[in-house]
């Protein structure tokens, strides 16, 4: 019987962990289990609600730790996961009851190692209602290396990790802030992920509950994550260096011109013109300029 480590980063989440803690305690399936939940920071009472639902409950651990951003967290407890599969869910995520058994039946049936579910979004915590799943979802793989190249395609919560090809890739980035993108796109370039044709889990739509509501933080932070992975990782080819480079230089010309009103004449577009006409060698060098793209203004102008 194979194991699955349940690891969920919580920041300021107290009133979605009654539905996340019990969807997870809920979930479907034949195979060993553990929970390992921590608080990054958190200011309100996610600790004592976490303490609360977790009472008498077994493999059940608590860590708590200052504030240092969900990409640290995750991998202090993933650190701390000791079953071979890993289920990392947001802390205002809700999994179906059906997600990780499907996840672990799809992973087993291709061999792979990285497995994938459909996504939603909810309002109401309270009343999150999934789709009645197939007897048997249709699976394929899933070519999600070439939707990162291009945008952000999900977060972790749909998805099924080996815990040590989660290390093979070096877990989250700690050098940016949020976990998802940066971990995704290292671990799809590694493997091509299983696709399980079901909805697997829900984020929460309420406004201004995500960190991806801070739109000018998530497009620096996809960049800054390009810009690692070209420059660390051997053998990509050329056209995936060119698609890389050339995404990246579009978000932050896009960004400057709908945001911030920067013209064809701005430094911005001709390095977006560089970047889409030229080879990727002549780009590459001003990559890190792109994330100056998303500073914040002496103004405070968004």
């Amino acid at each position: 019987m194979t194991g699955v480590s349940f690891v969920v980063t919580v920041y300021n989440k107290a009133r979605f962990l009654p539905a996340v803690l019990g969807a997870i305690f809920a979930q479907e399936g034949d195979f060993a289990r553990e929970h390992v939940f921590i608080d990054d920071g958190s200011r309100d009472e996610s600790v004592e609600v976490m303490e609360r639902l977790c009472a008498g409950r077994p493999n059940v651990r608590i860590i708590r730790q200052a504030n240092a951003g969900p990409a640290k967290a995750t991998n202090a407890a993933v650190k701390m996961a000791t079953q071979p599969w890993l289920k990392i869910v947001d802390g205002d995520d809700v999994l179906a009851p059906h997600a990780t058994r499907l996840l672990l039946d799809a992973a087993g049936r291709l061999g792979t190692r990285f497995a994938i579910g459909g996504h939603m979004t909810y309002r109401d915590p309270e009343d999150v209602t999934f789709p009645v799943a197939p007897p048997s979802p249709a699976i394929r793989r899933r070519d999600l290396f070439a939707e990162c190249l291009r945008n952000v395609p999900c977060n972790l919560t749909p998805t099924l990790i080996d815990r040590a090809l989660y290390w093979e890739v070096g877990g989250c980035d700690e050098r940016l802030f949020i976990q998802d993108f940066s971990l995704l796109l290292r671990l799809s370039w590694r493997e091509a992920p299983v696709l399980v044709d079901c909805i697997v889990s829900a984020s929460s739509d309420v406004p201004g509950s995500r960190l991806t509501d801070n739109q000018r933080l998530m497009l620096r932070e996809t960049n800054q994550a390009i810009m690692h992975f070209v420059a660390e990782t051997a053998g990509l080819p050329f056209t995936v260096r060119r698609t890389a480079i050339e995404r990246a230089f579009g978000r932050a010309w896009k960004w400057q011109h709908r945001r911030m009103g920067a013209s064809l004449a701005s430094r911005w577009f001709w390095l977006y013109a560089l970047a889409k006409l030229g080879p990727p060698g002549l780009a590459s060098p001003f990559l890190r300029s792109t994330l100056d793209a998303f500073a914040v203004p002496p103004s405070g102008r968004s």
